[in-house]
Parts: structure tokens; C-alpha cells; sequence
């Protein structure tokens, strides 16, 4: 099995046990906190990392942190299997890719949205109708401002780009025009 089959086998199984968005955004939250905390931290990331320190010793610090966290039920599960497998340093990873298995696994389309300029509530919503109704699935939509749209917006769906910008209509003129 590779690298990253591996870690999304470990974010799927924490999204199929979390059922609600916000039950998910506080696992998540966590998971990041942890990660954070062991990345600045760099004793702690070599005790738990090493394969120099022994399994039982990174369970006894995992137990540690989860109790002073008061971590969720689910989320010290994953912990403290990634602790036992010692596979801790996926970590970062798990979390990163966990809002993207998440959806996946709930059957919500993501949507990455790049425009010239901040979108108004209303045209945030009525993107997001219009999109649900076309993939007829729930659909999360992730903004970003990027400059060199001179207008219109940029759709990423996985690895699909729908350009509806000034500059992407202008690249396709330029193109068929090129060809003539």
C-alpha cells in the first residue's frame, strides 16, 4: 500500500465515524491543534516519531495528551492507533486530507473558487444553488482572491477547471484566432 492510500485510510475511517458537520469541525479542529503542538514541539516530535522509543512509552505520552485535551471520543481513537502503528508522523497529512475524504465520504461536491474580487454573500449563495442543482449533490465551496483573474471566476472540481473569467475567454480567442 503507498504513502498516500495509507493516510487516506486513516482519514476515511475517522469521516465514516462522525456523522454531522459540526461534530466533524471540532475533530478536525483537534486534530490540527494536536499536530500543531507536536510540530512545535520538537521532543515531543522525536519521542513520538522515533523508532528508537518504544511503542508502549509513545502510548503512555498519547494517553497523556489526550487526557489533559479532553480530546473527542473519535479523535483519541485515531491517536492512539496511529501511536500503536507508529505512524504518527502522518499526522500533518491525515489532516490535510480529511475535509476532502470527509466530503467525499458524505457525498458533498468541493468546489474551489478563485475570483478577481471578494464575492457577496448573495452571490456566494446563488453559485452555491446554481452548482447544486447542476451536480444535484450537497456542494462546499472554498473561496480564494486570485489577481491575475481579470473577471469572471475559475471553478476547480478536483482536477477540472471550469474558467469563466475575462482571461480564460480571452486565451480562447486567442486561440482560435491563432488557428486561422
Amino acid at each position: 500500500m503507498n504513502h498516500r492510500s495509507i493516510v487516506r485510510k486513516y482519514a476515511r475511517g475517522l469521516a465514516r465515524a462522525v456523522d454531522l458537520e459540526p461534530e466533524f469541525k471540532v475533530c478536525l479542529e483537534q486534530l490540527r491543534l494536536l499536530a500543531r503542538l507536536i510540530k512545535t514541539n520538537p521532543a515531543l516530535t522525536y519521542a513520538l516519531t522515533s523508532a528508537f522509543i518504544p511503542v508502549h512509552q509513545k502510548k503512555l505520552m498519547v494517553e497523556e495528551i489526550l487526557k489533559r485535551a479532553d480530546f473527542d471520543l473519535r479523535v483519541a481513537r485515531l491517536v492512539k492507533l496511529l501511536a500503536e502503528k507508529e505512524k504518527m508522523a502522518l499526522l500533518p497529512e491525515i489532516v490535510e486530507e480529511l475535509p476532502g475524504v470527509w466530503a467525499e465520504e458524505k457525498g458533498i461536491e468541493v468546489f474551489e473558487i478563485d475570483s478577481a474580487v471578494d464575492l457577496t454573500e448573495e452571490e456566494k449563495t446563488e453559485l452555491q444553488r446554481t452548482l447544486e442543482e447542476r451536480w444535484k449533490k450537497p456542494v462546499r465551496l472554498q473561496f480564494r482572491l486570485n489577481p491575475e483573474i481579470i473577471g469572471g471566476l475559475v471553478l476547480k472540481k478536483g482536477n477540472v477547471y471550469y474558467d469563466v473569467s475575462v482571461r480564460g475567454g480571452l486565451l480562447k480567442l486567442k486561440e482560435i484566432v491563432s488557428q486561422r
